[in-house]
């Protein structure tokens, strides 16, 4: 960082204008804290100066949505640096718009490395909130004007562990049918931010029962609060959900849950980016939160009287992808929430017919796809989750030891089958059996990854043209 800096501080110089480092790089600065993003307000001239810098530094210039508003990028590094204009010329204005004390903190480049401290602007008081650890919105008509902030406020109490003023609780509560109006991909990314970090759960009770804003976010929530409890659940689907959200958080951040190789392989699986700065994690987390959300949809009462949810998977596979589409999700996110919500009952159903054999795990695992690992996961926090508050002293490893053996089956049976290319090809099909349709072969080649997993024939080319000579 120490060319960025010079480079400013040459820039500044060279234009007469003032360049202030603030936000998330300055707060952190002063919690000792590293990162690689920087947004800097200029005091003049912002176009000339982002261009300017950017060419030195030989970094990729994008022009923002807003008036005077670059972002500079260097992808290899995973570098950002924001330039935004200081607003009417007045930086103490510009600050206290930002809303958040804590990130409306400015200090002349010039003097970053000097002095620091003594020559921080601060018209909000965000270095007594730091070293109180307090997340403070500090004005009301910030909020009105700029709503966001009060999610983006409970992803810097995750982010930091801070604490939230009770002022601002208030605030962020009184102002809460704002939520709605904010436009879907802003609050998508801000929520993430709470999705990416420990103890999501504790911040999703936090946002429902404090602030009142999680029903804002996600109105499908209100009817889950009020459905539920029947024979298998003592709670209603939206608390039983919240603490299949903990359980499944616990599992992910425990490092000895799960056997060495199935728990690298699921920190593997987890860490996989998605669009933007999101990773599968985030996804494994909405989908724990949401596997029960078609439940109030999907409520019937039989002729017994008693309440059952048949289908409920369906109907909340439909709603993750309203929810999924609102939040402007891509096509892989979307396919990812949809598949874990329409699949999570299905590990439930081998423990409940006590069967593994290879024939269910296969249409199993063909079903879930790559998302097997995630409705795992999610199936042993559900069933965990249910029978723990129904059956409080009953010995919950059993059901660990079922839904890790289907792991370590898809890990080491079902996924070496995934590709034989390097064994059969389709054209190999066609061309060895003069097969007239390409359609034909690829049924076959299915047909081949079926019984290679059963172990009916080896991996091999003179297995697998044996095998198809006997069933063509």
């Amino acid at each position: 960082m120490d060319t960025i800096f010079s480079l400013l501080k040459d820039i500044s110089i060279e234009e007469n204008i003032k360049i202030y480092v603030t936000g998330k790089y300055l707060r952190d600065f002063l919690l000792g804290k590293k990162t690689k993003d920087m947004e800097l307000l200029v005091s003049d001239k912002t176009p000339i100066v982002a261009k300017d810098f950017s060419e030195k530094i030989d970094m990729k210039l994008i022009e923002g949505s807003r008036p005077s508003h670059y972002k500079v990028l260097d992808i290899d590094r995973d570098l950002r640096i924001d330039f935004h204009p200081v607003e009417e010329g007045d930086i103490n204005k510009t600050l206290q718009r930002k809303g958040i004390t804590i990130d409306s903190m400015a200090v002349d480049i010039c003097h970053f490395e000097d002095d620091l401290k003594n020559n921080i602007i601060d018209p909000t008081g965000g270095l007594v909130d730091i070293e109180n650890n307090i997340i403070k919105i500090w004005d009301e008509e910030v909020l009105m004007d700029n709503p966001i902030l009060g999610i983006k406020a409970v992803g810097l109490m995750s982010e930091l562990g801070f604490e939230m003023d009770k002022d601002t609780i208030t605030t962020v509560k009184r102002n809460k049918g704002l939520i709605p109006n904010i436009e879907g991909k802003e609050l998508r990314d801000e929520f993430f931010k709470i999705l990416r970090r420990r103890k999501t759960y504790y911040y999703f009770s936090f946002m429902d029962k404090e602030l009142g804003i999680l029903e804002e976010i996600f109105p499908e929530i209100e009817s889950m609060k009020d459905v539920g409890e029947c024979k298998y659940h003592v709670v209603d689907a939206f608390t039983h959900s919240l603490y299949v959200l903990k359980l499944t958080e616990n599992i992910i951040y425990y490092d000895r849950y799960f056997e060495d190789h199935i728990r690298k392989t699921y920190e593997n699986h987890a860490g996989e980016k998605m669009e933007g700065d999101r990773t599968r994690i985030e996804l494994i987390k909405l989908g724990a939160f949401f596997h029960d959300v078609g439940k109030p949809s999907a409520r019937k009462v039989d002729s017994a009287g008693r309440v059952r949810f048949k289908g409920h998977e369906i109907t909340g596979a439909e709603i993750i992808k309203e929810i999924s589409e609102r939040f402007d999700l891509s096509i892989k996110e979307r396919d990812i929430l949809y598949r874990i919500v329409a699949k999570h009952m299905l590990p439930l159903v081998s423990y409940k017919s006590n069967d593994v054999s290879s024939k269910f795990l296969y249409k199993m695992f063909k079903e879930c796809g790559n998302e097997t690992l995630d409705i795992l996961l999610i199936a042993l926090s559900d069933i965990v989750g249910t029978r723990k508050l129904l059956y409080p002293d009953e010995e919950m490893g059993k059901f660990k030891i079922h839904i890790e053996f289907m792991a370590n089956n898809y890990i080491t049976r079902y996924k070496e089958t995934e590709d034989i290319s390097d064994v059969i090809k389709g054209s190999d099909i066609i061309k060895e059996f003069d097969l007239p349709e390409e359609i034909l072969a690829s049924k076959l080649i299915e047909e081949v990854k079926k019984a290679i997993y059963m172990g009916k024939i080896g991996m091999n080319r003179n297995s697998v043209m044996k095998y198809l000579k006997d069933i063509l």
